[in-house]
């Protein structure tokens, strides 16, 4: 399995802008079998900023994923809109889900 997440910090004012252009990729992306998760979040208390948050089902789905028109074409506008991108990467052969309850 390979989960993503990250921080996308947009230039000032362009949060929604980012987040529409983003639509498409996010819909085609859902679509993909091996895409478990997929979600960007725009961060209430600060307004540049959007959470990512992706699961695919390994490394080499991911790959695959990176090489669509769709994300192609939303890197396209990164430069436009986006001033900072962090990204981390978890790669694991098997993942432990805990599930908690508390009284």
């Amino acid at each position: 399995m390979k989960v993503i997440v990250g921080f996308f910090t947009t230039k000032p004012g362009k949060r929604d802008e980012y987040l529409a252009a983003a639509q498409n990729h996010l819909q085609k992306s859902r679509l993909d079998p091996d895409c478990l998760y997929i979600e960007l979040l725009p961060m209430p208390d600060r307004p540049d900023t959007i959470m990512l948050g992706e699961a695919f089902t390994s490394e080499e789905a991911h790959r695959r994923h990176e090489d669509t028109d769709h994300m192609r074409e939303l890197w396209d506008v990164g430069p436009r809109l986006l001033s900072h991108v962090v990204i981390d990467n978890v790669i694991a052969q098997s993942v432990e889900h805990i599930d908690e309850r508390f009284p």
